[in-house]
């Protein structure tokens, strides 16, 4: 699964199968970010702050980093919180397995449609994803609403969202 720690209710998550740079996943209730890992460089935002000071040492940056908005940009080592490009809207929530190795999806911002997984099961925690029979065991994940496997498989929503074929 793609969850890797769990404190103060935050739920720290990375993905097997991630995009772009190196960044981990944070949900604390409904909000949730992302950082990158060498930056500290936040998309989203925390509500209450005071939860998401705990986020700065998790990233391992060796910086006092300030990205919660609560330092000017001005004086804080990390050049403040730059958002990235898009909304957090693609959380998936509904998820019907068509054939093969081909999943139809719906997110959160109304895109819907399939994704044929097939040319992205490699690697070891994939293998056991060749059986059709263990490919259809897929969940959503409860609060990183993304597909994951019981073999600790799982697939960034990010990259589901942006492969994902739209139907009508």
């Amino acid at each position: 699964m793609p969850e890797i720690s769990r404190f103060l209710g935050i739920v720290v998550g990375m993905f097997f199968n991630e995009h772009g740079v190196p960044h981990f996943h944070a949900v604390y209730g409904e909000h949730k970010i992302t950082i990158e890992i060498e930056t500290a460089r936040i998309n989203g935002s925390f509500r209450p702050v005071r939860n998401g000071w705990y986020l700065n040492g998790w990233t391992f940056t060796g910086k006092n980093c300030s990205t919660t908005g609560a330092v000017r940009e001005s004086i804080n080592p990390c050049n403040g919180s730059r958002r990235w490009s898009r909304p957090m809207n693609y959380d998936v929530i509904e998820a019907r397995y068509v054939s093969g190795f081909v999943v139809w999806l719906k997110f959160r911002d109304g895109t819907a449609g399939e994704i044929d997984l097939a040319p992205e099961l490699t690697g070891p925690v994939f293998e056991p994803l060749h059986e059709v029979a263990v490919f259809r065991q897929f969940q959503i994940h409860p609060e990183f609403h993304t597909l994951v496997w019981p073999n600790g498989a799982d697939f960034a929503p990010e990259f589901l969202h942006d492969n994902v074929r739209v139907t009508a």
